[in-house]
């Protein structure tokens, strides 16, 4: 626990129609009362009628379990202030979650970068978890668009939704394929609970062996397979932090519109620390959260792992882009100031 007082926000995406308002009512429904304030793009468009009694004012309305539901009109920070200061006047009740759904047209990119990126949200607002519905029925159609691949590389937890309707093996390739594409996250179905919302740092063990099990190490004449693969850097450690920092700052600012999604857990050299610090990274695009430091290694594994999910690059390049980095910065002691690694670092 890091007792983080900031309210845990969730985001919920998916395709048009692959069943992501039938998910919000269910998750509604098992809601403690008033403890979760939802934001939908179209409030008129989302199905919720059964849920509503009672209209605080033309953008929001209050559920029978206590909910509040707000419709977002402009901006995402600004919706999102509004609703914190309306929460500390006491106009809303104290809900203690937020809970942005997407449209089905729209990557969850932009509503993580929202949250880590401004400031004044982040003083009140942490990201929690991006839920991503995908309709097994007509996943192989959905699979054909962008914003379909970044739904699922960012997600933390898939649902898969009309499995009834999907014949069984394709239902079930359907699984592998995710398991392929997003080893990172947890894969159940649409009929599920609202996820926990626990305090970070989640338990890292489990999504590392979930990777690792389902992620290929990167090796040398490795090729893509497909517009997006999942990849596992391994790192010699303690690695130095000044270093890796750098290089991922600027694999990002090359590469970030290809990095769909980074998580790490990498031993950083520190003091009192023989085998490395445990620390916890996240990254979207070319955007990074801050990093996480565990008080402990979890499991057993004490190994530098980096999970990649990209599209248009892969483990090879990851790779080599490291390993050159990693003998430029070995030798800056006697570069000029302001040096940096030669094209090949960053290809």
């Amino acid at each position: 626990m890091t007792g983080d007082a900031r309210l845990p926000v969730g985001v919920l995406t998916g395709s048009l129609g692959s069943g992501k308002t039938t998910l919000l009512r269910q998750w509604l429904q098992d809601s403690p009362a008033a403890e979760t304030a939802v934001l939908i793009n179209e409030f008129g468009a989302v199905g919720l009628d059964h849920l509503l009694v009672g209209r605080i004012d033309a953008d929001t309305v209050l559920l029978d379990n206590g909910c509040i539901c707000c419709a977002i009109r402009g901006e995402l920070k600004e919706a999102l202030w509004r609703l914190h200061q309306r929460r500390e006047r006491g106009e809303l009740p104290a809900f203690q979650r937020v809970l942005i759904e997407t449209t089905g047209l729209a990557a969850p990119g932009p509503v993580i970068a929202t949250l880590i990126g401004d400031a004044q949200l982040r003083q009140v607002f942490r990201p929690a978890h991006v839920a991503t519905v995908v309709d097994a029925l007509h996943a192989a159609t959905h699979a054909q668009r962008p914003e379909w691949q970044a739904q699922v590389a960012a997600a933390d937890r898939l649902y898969l939704s009309k499995t009834d309707l999907a014949r069984p093996q394709d239902a079930e390739a359907l699984r592998a394929q995710l398991a392929r594409l997003n080893p990172l996250a947890v894969l159940g179905n649409s009929r599920q609970a609202l996820p926990a919302w626990q305090e970070q740092p989640v338990q890292e063990s489990n999504w590392l062996a979930r990777a690792i099990a389902g992620t290929p190490r990167s090796r040398k004449g490795q090729e893509p397979h497909g517009s997006i693969q999942a990849f596992c850097l391994e790192l010699d450690g303690p690695v130095d932090w000044c270093a890796l920092t750098l290089w991922l700052t600027w694999l990002l600012h090359r590469h970030g519109e290809r990095v769909l999604r980074l998580k790490g857990l990498v031993a950083v050299a520190a003091e009192g620390w023989p085998q490395g610090q445990p620390t916890v990274l996240h990254g979207m695009g070319h955007l990074m959260h801050a990093p996480e430091h565990l008080a402990e290694w979890p499991g057993g594994d004490g190994r530098s792992r980096l999970v990649f999910i990209a599209s248009g690059l892969n483990g090879q390049q990851v790779d080599d882009s490291w390993q050159s980095f990693q003998r430029f910065f070995a030798q800056d002691n006697g570069a000029q100031p302001g040096a940096a690694p030669g094209p090949a670092a960053f290809h």
